[in-house]
């Protein structure tokens, strides 16, 4: 626990958790724009659309994992491991009277902590965003349910984060395991414009997909278990990032 508390002290003041945070608000605001046009559209040619609030929690949560929440993951992850060894910390930091596994899965924590914070912060963000679009705020009820959604998707894309971890450990540098992060994007992209569910099963857009079913049972019955998927990459990459630690030099 002292390892954990020292390392969420190197958040307190970085710009880091500022940033997260005005990434969190992109999704909300793309989907309110999203309704708010199809609102109109349909206004325009005599029809009225109800959105409901469970579809603009799930669709505020879905672009967020498809396109945002991808990178900011993975970015976060890379600077709590990158930092260290760019700022020339790394050996006053392995040389504390801790292993390096329990400073690597310090770091992971802290990271986990803090990314919480963003996608938490999401939900009154889509508050904000969607009010003016359905046209009233939404039920306390709503609310708790638009939270869970965004918690479980958000569970099931921090299961993802090891492989980042883990390049970042091994090239310690921001370069490789960004870029990494940044082809989680582009795969979703591609696979969520593919026909039929194919592709549902491709790890790094199941965040999106969890998101998505919560309103659409269609896609629910098509969907694979994230629980059953993701948390074996998980343990196999973080066992690989606490491998490469141990053995390889400071320097």
């Amino acid at each position: 626990m002292a390892i954990l508390h020292a390392e969420l002290l190197k958040w307190k003041r970085s710009w880091v958790l500022w940033a997260a945070l005005l990434a969190a608000a992109a999704a909300p605001a793309l989907n309110g724009l999203i309704f708010w046009s199809t609102k109109r559209l349909r206004a325009a040619a005599g029809q009225v659309i109800d959105i409901p609030w469970d579809g603009f929690f799930a669709q505020a949560a879905s672009f967020a994992h498809l396109l945002v929440y991808p990178l900011l993951f993975g970015f976060v992850v890379t600077y709590a491991v990158a930092r260290e060894f760019q700022e020339g910390a790394a050996t006053n930091l392995f040389a504390l009277p801790a292993s390096r596994t329990a400073l690597l899965l310090a770091k992971l924590g802290a990271a986990a902590l803090i990314l919480a914070v963003p996608v938490v912060a999401a939900v009154p963000m889509a508050v904000v965003a969607g009010t003016p679009v359905i046209g009233r705020p939404p039920s306390w009820a709503e609310v708790a349910d638009g939270l869970q959604v965004h918690l479980i998707a958000g569970l099931a894309q921090f299961l993802l984060t090891p492989l980042i971890l883990w390049l970042a450990t091994l090239t310690r540098g921001y370069v490789v395991p960004v870029a990494a992060a940044g082809s989680f994007v582009v795969a979703n992209v591609v696979f969520s414009m593919a026909p039929g569910d194919r592709f549902l099963w491709w790890p790094t857009a199941l965040p999106a997909w969890t998101a998505q079913a919560t309103w659409l049972p269609d896609l629910f019955v098509h969907l694979p278990a994230w629980w059953v998927e993701l948390p074996p990459l998980f343990v196999v990459f973080v066992a690989l990032a606490a491998v490469t630690v141990a053995r390889r030099d400071v320097m």
